[in-house]
């Protein structure tokens, strides 16, 4: 087999590998967006699927927050809506919001973050109050006084941990629990269904069937939902692997 065959046939076989992947993973982006007093937030969803279930892991990109009035203020992430995916039916109570294994938890205003690893957290299943969207994952409780584990930035947090944060400081307070405080930097909310099928994660990479919602500031809140979908993203690392193989050959 000549080269040219052989690179023919690894392209077809690329090719393959890309229509099989493509329907498994979608990465989609929530572009910076300023969500009032000048707090930009942004955000960044990888939405995998396999038989029966969908995780869409939500990650809080926004850069640290301004000094308004001596305070920072940073955008925290309360909640994601989405629509129903046609053809599957949502089983919400095998359906959760889980913490990863590098996630740090606040605890309280001026002390680190802390690793608690992976743990189911307080988010709740309920009614959306978007037009078009069918249900909301939402934190149960996120004011000045307490918090049950808002999405916020990586970048809030110093060189030691510290969240830096003067507005929202109830969203640092671990109460009732050290888990419940926001949570750095990513969430995956897992969707169970009922039926055995693989559903397309392509569906949650239009700008129409996900919202993410946004509160920092104090008083400022924004539904951000012009978000960018990157299927080629997958070519990429494909491409990659591909080139590899080809430089290997004698």
């Amino acid at each position: 087999m000549t080269r040219i065959a052989r690179l023919c046939g690894w392209v077809c076989a690329l090719c393959g590998l890309l229509n099989a992947t493509a329907t498994q993973a979608v990465t989609t982006n929530f572009p910076s967006a300023d969500i009032g007093g000048g707090i930009y937030a942004s955000a960044t969803a990888t939405v995998t699927s396999g038989s029966g279930y969908l995780d869409i892991l939500l990650q809080n990109t926004s850069p640290l927050g301004p000094v308004i009035s001596g305070k920072r203020a940073n955008p925290f992430i309360t909640e994601i809506e989405f629509k129903y995916i046609t053809g599957f039916t949502l089983n919400e109570s095998a359906s959760y919001a889980a913490s990863r294994v590098n996630t740090l938890f606040a605890q309280d205003v001026g002390n680190p973050a802390i690793n608690l690893s992976q743990r189911n957290l307080y988010y709740s299943l309920v009614e959306s109050d978007s037009p078009g969207m069918n249900r909301c994952f939402m934190s149960l409780d996120a004011d000045n006084i307490k918090n049950d584990s808002t999405i916020g930035s990586i970048n809030v947090l110093n060189g030691s941990n510290i969240p830096q944060e003067g507005y929202a400081v109830g969203f640092l307070k671990p109460h009732p629990n050290v888990d419940s405080g926001t949570v750095f930097d990513a969430v995956l909310f897992h969707f169970a269904f009922e039926e055995a099928g693989i559903p397309d994660p392509g569906f949650y990479g239009d700008a129409s069937t996900l919202i993410v919602k946004f509160v920092g500031g104090g008083d400022y809140s924004y539904k951000h939902i012009a978000n960018v979908p990157e299927p080629l993203s997958v070519m990429f690392v494909a491409m990659g692997g591909m080139g590899l193989i080809l430089r290997r050959k004698p």
